[in-house]
């Protein structure tokens, strides 16, 4: 099909969709015509002009362009090389010229499934002279199975207007997540005053408030030990609600998350479901409540006048109370609480909870504890308390004491080796010459607060903090045992592959016992990395590490923080021991 002008000729080749042009100059004034710009007019000599020879001015861009669409082509893509290279071919033509400079263009259109088929996006790209793809992207639909959450208005308006980008045209239905099993313990909390002790700090050392809060009797009723009776209620379980499944854009079930079923414990003792409502925990003993992640575990109180050679050695699981003294060369291990009211001498206490002495603790100055390390293998000569807990005592002298939690001494500490997870308080309860640290070696975690460190004849007496006492050798357990689980899991990976290539070898269950195993090693592996990165959050910055001493520091006192060293070259007064500028400073 062609379309002819005085001098332009367009012609559309019906098989291929190419356009061309043809551009035919004046014969008569080809050879006497002017130079002439693109866009500029013909300058004709005045003796052509009065011969009457016909002139035919060049095209420009503009005027092609305007030719193309008043002609009906104006919807195809222009090459816009090939008509610039027209243009410029015809504007001293002798000959006629002839180019390509358009095509027809059919539509193009890209659907895209997301890989979990819960998403189909649509980009259209209009015809441009052609045909549109909208049949096509339909088509396209039904090939890849696109029959739930198509989303018709937004899909019909891109197939209409011939063009989008990235349109979503169909979504599935997310599956609505369940809530998972848990267990909320209905046992009050302490918290509160555990933070009120720290607030205490900052109270002025004068103050009776002060004194009160750090006695023995006021600390317990704080929550130090803590009672359930019979019948009371421990722990709430809340069962787990499946969620809802959903579906992909194919029509197929996207299930939930499961929400598996856990029960309490069946190893907790002291307590039991109640009969009336199996999701309550209830306590069946009087005793002290231990919270556990899915139950709660009362250990039973015993009392006791003293502990000596009339009721011996005591081990048992539970809390146990002392009216009297626990004697010299006695052992007592409970998993509970130890409340004294009387003094320890040089015996020795585990407790898997607090330990409180009303009175206080106190060796023999010739057996003293030497080193963490050795603390366990000294004679029954000196006296040891190891608490999982607090410890809080009147005074300690001549004494190994090893606190997971805070170690409280309402008067002195002498000739002792004290190590605490959180901090070490000594001499809350105000006076004169109450409040030293003498001798020995305190060790804590966070803080060491006291009135006095050392003594004016100069006692060797050392301080640190800033580093866990018990972490290091924790966290290199951990890490060993782990080792030790991803070896095993590695030697069962062999085994599987091995039955895997020999079938005839895992008969009579082999393998299916080769992969509970397997999966038995992942959970354990699994629990003790939880387990170290616990252990490596508990890590503390030296640059929170402190000690405070209230009223003075005495020359022959070490102070470490982490691994800064500071010897006190003499005496000196109250102030904050802490790092500064990557030094120990006493500000």
């Amino acid at each position: 099909m062609s379309t002819e002008s005085p001098a332009l000729v367009f012609e559309l080749d019906e098989s291929t969709g190419a356009l061309k042009v043809t551009f035919t100059p004046a014969p008569a004034l080809a050879a006497s015509a002017a130079p002439i710009a693109a866009d500029g007019p013909i300058v004709i000599e005045d003796d052509a002009a009065a011969a009457g020879m016909p002139f035919v001015e060049p095209p420009t861009m503009l005027s092609c362009k305007e030719a193309m669409a008043e002609q009906g082509y104006g919807a195809l893509w222009i090459d816009q090389e090939a008509l610039s290279g027209f243009i410029r071919a015809v504007q001293q033509a002798k000959e006629p010229t002839t180019m390509t400079i358009a095509h027809r263009r059919d539509g193009e259109f890209s659907l895209t499934v997301s890989d979990d088929l819960m998403t189909a996006t649509l980009t259209l790209i209009p015809p441009q002279g052609g045909e549109a793809k909208g049949p096509a992207v339909i088509d396209a639909m039904r090939e890849q199975r696109i029959v739930h959450g198509i989303l018709q208005s937004e899909l019909d308006a891109a197939l209409a207007a011939g063009v989008c980008e990235k349109l979503v045209i169909a979504r599935g239905e997310w599956p609505v997540e369940g809530s998972p099993c848990y267990f909320t313990s209905l046992i009050e909390d302490d918290t509160e005053d555990e933070e009120e002790e720290e607030e205490a700090e900052d109270v002025e050392e004068g103050d009776e408030a002060l004194d009160d809060r750090f006695s023995i009797i006021k600390f317990r009723d704080l929550g130090f030990l803590l009672l359930v009776n019979p019948g009371d209620h421990l722990m709430r379980r809340t069962p787990p609600v499946a969620g809802v499944p959903g579906i992909d854009i194919q029509g197929n079930p996207v299930p939930a998350r499961p929400m598996h079923e856990i029960r309490f414990n069946e190893k907790i003792v002291g307590a039991e479901p109640d009969p009336e409502d199996p999701h309550l925990l209830v306590a069946t003993v009087s005793g002290q409540p231990v919270v556990l992640k899915d139950g709660v575990t009362v250990n039973p109180v015993v009392e006791v006048e003293n502990v000596d050679f009339s009721t011996g050695n005591i081990d048992f699981n539970g809390t146990i109370t002392i009216k009297g003294d626990v004697k010299a060369g006695m052992v007592l291990k409970v998993s509970g609480d130890v409340i004294v009211k009387g003094l320890v001498e040089a015996a020795e206490i585990h407790a898997g909870g607090n330990v409180s002495v009303t009175g206080g603790i106190i060796g023999h100055v010739a057996s003293q504890a030497s080193t963490l390390s050795t603390a366990a293998t000294q004679p029954f000569a000196t006296a040891r308390v190891i608490c999982e807990g607090s410890l809080q005592a009147l005074f300690v002298e001549s004494a190994y004491i090893q606190a997971g939690g805070s170690v409280l001494i309402k008067g002195n500490a002498r000739q002792s080796e004290m190590y605490s997870g959180t901090q070490i308080v000594v001499g809350k309860g105000g006076g004169a010459k109450i409040g030293q640290i003498v001798g020995g070696k305190t060790h804590a975690t966070n803080l060491i607060h006291a009135c006095y460190a050392g003594t004016s004849s100069g006692t060797k007496t050392d301080l640190q903090v800033g580093s866990d006492p018990f972490l290091a050798t924790q966290l290199a357990a951990s890490e060993a045992t782990y080792k030790r689980k991803l070896e095993e899991i590695d030697q069962v990976i062999k085994l599987l592959a091995f039955l895997k290539q020999n079938p005839a070898k895992a008969a009579g269950g082999m393998g299916e016992k080769a992969e509970a195993t397997r999966r038995r090693l992942l959970g354990e592996s699994k629990a003790l990395f939880e387990e170290q990165t616990a252990l490596k959050e508990k890590l503390v910055s030296i640059d929170q590490a402190r000690i405070k001493v209230t009223k003075g520091i005495y020359e022959g006192v070490e102070v470490r923080i982490g691994k800064n060293l500071w010897a006190v070259p003499n005496d000196l007064g109250a102030g904050t021991i802490q790092i500064k500028n990557g030094t120990i400073s006493l500000g």
